[in-house]
């Protein structure tokens, strides 16, 4: 028979240990109140010992649930240390629940699944019922985790060792510690998704700074032409190719002569492909000098070398999804050339100062007016990057071999000029073009561009004029001997000589030539022009 004193002690005693738990579940809420992310997965770790320990079970976990895969999936746990090596085995930390049909019918029925003895379960529980005896379970209580009406996972208790009669009590106050971790979770996890998504904001907005940086640089160079104009054969097979490889993402390689308009076609190409809502993005690989080309293509990390005082964006990460084009290809330094070959083949690169590979995707156009073939014999070129560069081939004829688009040209120029200055010119006479047509355009399309716009200028009223517009007649036949770098360094030097080697300004003579000064002095260096040979 029982004593009276005996019905008191165990009384108490089930009072004395609700106050604990209760006591319990008041330190896991003030624990987690404010707790930073970081330390959320630690203090749940921390938690389920406590719970483990409190309970006189072996094992507990904090498990998600995905709809989409059907899978439960262990994220925290807590075990004894005889059972730990056991509990972290693969197949137990993932499992798909739609072979457990009664303990998905308990979970969703009554936010609960509670076996107190593994041999009482019911036939529909056979599943479970295997599963716990092949790991050797005997009582298991899991409490579903809710949040805004959806199941996201559960924290559940495992005894190896004992059955153990779940007490009622605990039951429904698990709930409460389960909320506790849930919602600590989704604080977490909606920190880290803000945190992400300022990261990605940050992005964007260099990005953005960036492109639109660039994209005023843009804005104030002003281009050969404002269309492709001529009617001329050579000029329609060249936009034949044009219209070919546009649509594709095949590189393309521009080839002509100096002031032929090889951007504009690269424009044209970049214009018809699928990548148009993207920006062309340009690179004078002429123009840059070799210590910062690098940086110009790939981008730095703040403090990768000195003067480094802020994170730059490369061309190449600028243009990802769009089209880059490389003016100037054959001017690349050596060193710099296996890189850009590793983006062409595998859309890899990295920024300076930092390790970590980023990949993109970018159309590339090139364009030279060397004979890269020639270079790569002498060992200028690297013969891998010019037979991937050359995948299709365009060539740009020069103005000499479309004579007949000459009035067009002049018509558009002297247009385009005439709005610039604020000034009309409405009669071109047959006798300039003709006089035009009389010279051998070293310069191409560009040089016709510059004496058009000087003799807009020059001229008196409303008609074209010459008068000052420096026309040299057509070379002899036996002026044209030598390779085109021997025509166009006789050029610069004739031009250079005419403007008394001044490089700069209107008089200058990369005024005459029409390119940018830092180009001229560049080529001037590659050509071994030198003041003191003119004399």
């Amino acid at each position: 028979m029982v004593s009276a004193g005996s019905h008191k002690s165990s009384a108490t005693e089930r009072l004395e240990q609700q106050f604990k738990f209760e006591k319990l579940i008041s330190q896991f809420s003030t624990r987690f109140i404010n707790l930073p992310p970081d330390k959320i997965d630690a203090e749940i770790n921390r938690s389920l010992r406590f719970l483990t320990e409190f309970m006189d079970v072996d094992y507990s976990c904090l498990n998600s649930y995905s709809e989409e895969t059907g899978l439960s999936s262990t994220t925290h746990f807590y075990a004894k240390p005889a059972l730990e090596s056991f509990i972290t085995h693969e197949d137990f930390r993932e499992i798909p629940m739609s072979e457990f049909p009664y303990v998905m019918s308990e979970i969703f029925n009554h936010g609960m699944v509670c076996i107190s003895d593994v041999d009482s379960l019911p036939r529909e529980g056979k599943n479970i019922k295997k599963f716990m005896k092949d790991f050797g379970v005997q009582s298991i209580l899991y409490s579903a985790l809710i949040i805004d009406e959806k199941l996201i996972g559960a924290l559940g208790f495992d005894s190896y060792t004992k059955k153990i009669d779940w007490s009622a009590k605990y039951i429904s106050r698990l709930k409460l510690i389960g909320e506790i971790f849930a919602n600590a979770l989704m604080r977490k996890k909606n920190q880290e998704e803000l945190a992400e998504a300022h990261r990605q904001l940050e992005v964007l907005k260099n990005q953005y700074k960036n492109e639109s940086e660039y994209l005023q640089e843009e804005i104030k160079i002003e281009h050969n032409f404002d269309e492709i104009i001529g009617k001329s054969g050579s000029l329609k097979k060249t936009l034949k190719k044009v219209e070919q490889v546009a649509p594709t993402d095949s590189t393309v390689l521009i080839l002509g002569e100096t002031g032929t308009g090889k951007e504009l076609i690269a424009r044209a190409v970049h214009k018809n492909s699928a990548r148009s809502d993207r920006p062309l993005i340009k690179v004078n690989c002429a123009a840059l000098p070799t210590y910062l080309i690098e940086s110009e293509l790939f981008g730095h990390e703040k403090g990768a070398f000195t003067g480094a005082i802020n994170q730059h964006i490369g061309r190449f990460e600028m243009a990802h999804k769009g089209t880059i084009f490389l003016d100037e290809i054959g001017e690349m330094p050596l060193e710099l050339q296996v890189k850009l070959l590793r983006v062409l083949q595998e859309g890899e690169f990295e920024r300076i100062g930092n390790p970590k590979t980023m990949n993109v995707n970018v159309r590339v156009i090139a364009a030279t007016n060397r004979d890269l073939l020639k270079e790569v014999e002498a060992g200028n070129f690297r013969q891998d990057l010019y037979y991937r560069l050359n995948v299709f081939p365009v060539e740009v004829p020069p103005l000499r071999e479309r004579m007949e688009d000459i009035p067009f040209l002049v018509r558009q120029f002297v247009s385009k000029t005439g709005k610039k200055i604020g000034k009309s010119i409405d009669t071109i006479p047959d006798g300039f073009v003709s006089k035009l047509k009389q010279h051998y355009w070293p310069g191409n399309i560009r040089e016709l561009e510059n004496i058009v716009e000087r003799a807009v200028i020059t001229s008196q009223g409303n008609i074209l004029s010459l008068k000052d517009a420096l026309i040299k007649s057509k070379p002899a036949p036996e002026q044209l001997s030598g390779s085109l770098q021997d025509v166009e360094k006789n050029y610069i030097l004739k031009v250079l000589n005419a403007c008394n080697w001044k490089i700069e300004g209107q008089s200058g003579a990369s005024h005459v030539l029409g390119l940018n000064p830092s180009t001229l002095r560049s080529r001037m260096l590659k050509l071994g022009l030198k003041k003191e040979l003119s004399a």
